[in-house]
Parts: structure tokens; sequence; C-alpha cells
């Protein structure tokens, strides 16, 4: 939900500070017992527990300031409020080609605690394509476990944006979750390239993208870790000419453009079983979530369309040694669709921000996906920056997957696979900012982005 936010240059500061920032590593104490009957024995320390995991990895205790400490104090201005943050902006998509331009990051602290309360993020960069781009982030955190964001964007060409999000894991103390999202997206981001694993990246055409409307996602408690998910979904979707005059949809796929250009209602409510003992919704270092959906559009609730998806999906983090340091992140998605055949752009696609990092959004679409992805979590430095960039971290990471016009048509040999590796800054108490550099047969990619990719 969240939209890229660049921060390539944070993440070369990530880079260079893995040596001299890395936090020093306590002792080990070594606990040995006479010996018994002339006889050794090896005692096996007790195992921490899950709550004593989840301490340690929530906040960091603050070591030394390191590299990466004394350079974001070094470009920083102390302000009242709180810091501010003068970053460049360096980006490159695979889509859209370089951007440039200014982020200014604002926090902005509670004065009785100096925690963070919200941070203010507004940005102008240039794009050749997009032209001048014009955005303001505001994120607000009421404590270390809701969350609001505020989006405003403008683009000179084709892209804009509004839109405002909120979410809460304890509703009135009670388990209840709930977030709710409303917005207008104007994108002209994403490419299609025909129907299949076998469609050919020549066949690139651009198109853009507009989404009008509200989603409402609930989890209720059944019993300890079990949910039932409710997602209510009302959006008004239609397609247009893109900014990349390289090739348009409009040219090279006229048939599913005149179909897809026409505006259309997606009205569509999703029914899951979750089992989730994460131990944060947006910064999970242990535990498991899984689920089990059917996302159900009936033409008499008012969509224009009559169909169901279903999906299975698990994601699974193991703590090494339990310690928090090293964290191997696991996820697997079944994806497949069934009824009303769609426009290209409410199909299941596999690509740069749907499984797939090597390549671009929206390169491989069909009518079911396989999506496995395997990344290891290392944490190279803890930094007590105003208690607001409190991480560092590098993951090495595998992307495996392929698109299928039915389940039937799985064929283990047209899985894709695309190795590659992030450098990462965990912004406590609810962000990460991410960027990943990811290769294979579709060539190389830059993204940055913020939140985990799972």
């Amino acid at each position: 939900m969240l939209k890229r936010l660049p921060l390539i240059f944070l993440a070369l500061l990530l880079l260079i500070s893995a040596a001299a920032a890395q936090a020093p590593r306590k002792k080990r104490k070594v606990l040995v017992k006479p010996p018994i009957k002339a006889k050794e024995e090896l005692v096996k320390p007790e195992a921490k527990t899950k709550e004593e995991i989840i301490k340690t990895a929530e906040r960091p205790a603050p070591p030394k300031e390191g590299l990466l400490g004394r350079v974001l104090n070094a470009i920083t201005i102390d302000t009242p409020n709180g810091p501010l943050i003068p970053f460049p902006v360096v980006d490159s998509s695979k889509d859209l080609g370089p951007s440039f331009g200014v982020m200014p990051v604002i926090a902005i602290r509670n004065r009785a605690t100096n925690d963070i309360k919200s941070v203010i993020v507004p940005s102008v960069n240039y794009n050749k394509n997009l032209r001048t781009t014009l955005t303001y982030r505001h994120y607000i955190f009421p404590d270390d476990k809701r969350y609001f964001i505020l989006r405003a964007s403008r683009s000179e060409r084709v892209e804009r944006e509004l839109m405002a999000f909120y979410y809460t894991p304890d509703v009135f103390k009670s388990g209840f979750r709930l977030s709710l999202e409303a917005k207008h997206w104007v994108t002209g981001k994403p490419s299609f390239y025909g129907y299949g694993i076998n469609s050919k990246r020549g066949d690139k055409a651009n198109y853009s993208l507009q989404v009008n409307g509200e989603e409402i996602i609930a989890d209720l408690p059944l019993i300890k870790h079990l949910f039932f998910n409710f997602n209510h979904a009302y959006f008004d979707k239609r397609i247009g000419v893109g900014p990349v005059y390289t090739g348009q949809v409009k040219d090279l796929f006229p048939v599913d453009y005149a179909l897809a250009s026409e505006v259309r209602t997606f009205h569509t409510n999703r029914f899951s079983l979750v089992y989730d003992d994460t131990d944060h919704p947006f910064l999970p270092k242990v535990g498991t979530y899984a689920s089990a959906s059917v996302l159900y559009s009936n033409k008499r609730l008012g969509s224009d369309y009559e169909y169901r998806t279903y999906s299975m999906q698990v994601k699974h983090y193991y703590n090494y040694k339990e310690e928090g340091r090293f964290v191997t992140a696991a996820h697997y998605l079944l994806q497949f669709q069934r009824g009303d055949t769609l426009p290209f752009h409410a199909m299941p696609q596999l690509g740069e921000t749907t499984g797939l990092r090597m390549t671009g959004d929206g390169r491989f679409t069909d009518r079911g996906k396989f999506v496995f992805t395997l990344e290891e979590r290392i944490t190279i430095s803890k930094t007590p920056f105003y208690k607001f960039i409190s991480e560092t971290e590098i993951a090495p990471f595998i992307d495996v997957g392929t698109v299928f016009s039915k389940v039937s048509g799985f064929r283990a040999r047209d899985l894709k696979y695309g190795p590659g590796i992030s450098a990462r800054l965990v912004i406590r108490p609810q962000l990460v900012a991410t960027v990943d550099f990811a290769y294979g047969s579709e060539g190389t990619n830059a993204i940055i982005r913020i939140g985990y990719p799972f």
C-alpha cells in the first residue's frame, strides 16, 4: 500500500557503515559443570522464550554511535520540534528510467517522551517521462502499533495521488485488527507484455492506470493467533495512455486497450482464515503468518464482473539462535482466478512489486501465479539516532515465480529465478526503507521502496 520512497542515499550510507557501525557482540557465559562419575556433561542453555526474543528485537539497546550515526548527525538540522534530514534523491526504474531530486525527512518528536510521533517527507524530483513531481507524505505514529499515512502527489505528466490510510492491531484492546484506506491514484509506471510466461520483453507496452475507491480490512480473533479476515474493496478502474512513448498498449494491444480503457467497477469481498503469531505487523522478526482465502465479485452487488480469486499464502520468520541478528524469511504464494475473464491489469501479475524483483511491474500476466521468496535478513548495526533510524540491515535473497492459465498448467520448467541483495534501514516504530538489487534472465533491476517485500 505504500508508494516507493526514494532513499538511495541512505542505502549508500548503509553499505559503508557495515564495518564501523556493527554492534559489539556480548560474550556468552559458559556454564561448566563438575564431572559426574568421571564423565563430562554437555549442558545446552535453555532456549529463550518468544517474548524475550521480541523484547530484544523490538527496540535495540543503544551501542556506540558508529559511522552511520556520525554521518546522519553531520547532515541533520536540529529544530525545536525534531530533526530535519535533507536527503538527495537518486532513483532508477526499469519502467520509467532514472530520476533525481531532493527529499527532506522531517521527524517530529513528542516533547514529553522524546520519541518520534510523526515523520513528514515532502519531495521534488525530475524524471524524463513524468517531468517534475511534487509529493507530500505524512506518517503518524500514535503508538508503537497504530499507524496513519497521508499522501498527496502530482506530476507534470500523468501521475497523481490522494491517499489516506489507517491501521490499528487492537481495537478497544479486543484483539480486533482494522485498516481503512481511501485513494485516488493514477500511475504511469506499469507495462503490459501480453499473456503467459512466454510473453516477450520486446512487446513491452506502457499504459496509465487510474484507480478511485476505498478498502476496509478487518481481522476478527477466533482463538489464540487464529483470525477470520474480511476484506471489502470498491474501486473504479480504467487505463489510459502512459507517459513512455517507446511503446503503448493502445498501439501494440488495441483489443485489450479497448476493453480496459472504459471505466469498470470492481466491488469485491474477500474471506480468509488467518494464522498469525508474528511479533510485529510491519517489522517481523519471528513467527508465522499463513492464510487461505477466496475473493468474490458478484454483478448483483454492483461489480461489472463475476469471478473468484483463490489464494494460499505462508510467511515464516526464523530467528537463528534466537538472537535477532540473523532472520531467515520465507514466503510462498499460490493464486488463481475462476469466472469472467478480467482486463489484464486486474489479473494476477508477476513483476517488480508482485514477487519477481529482477523485472519491471506487470512483466508476466495470466489467470494464476506461484511465488516463492527466501531472504536472509542480517542486522549489521544498531544506531540510536534520535530513536528514529535504529537498525541497518542487508538481505541476500532469491525470488522464484511463474504464471499459468490454469493450475494444472503449472510447470516447474517455467519458473523464473531472480537472486539479489537488499540494503535496508529500519525506521522505528513502523517503517523500513529498502533498496533492492536483483538480476536474472530478465536482466538487472534496482528498486527503492518503503516496507519489506513480505
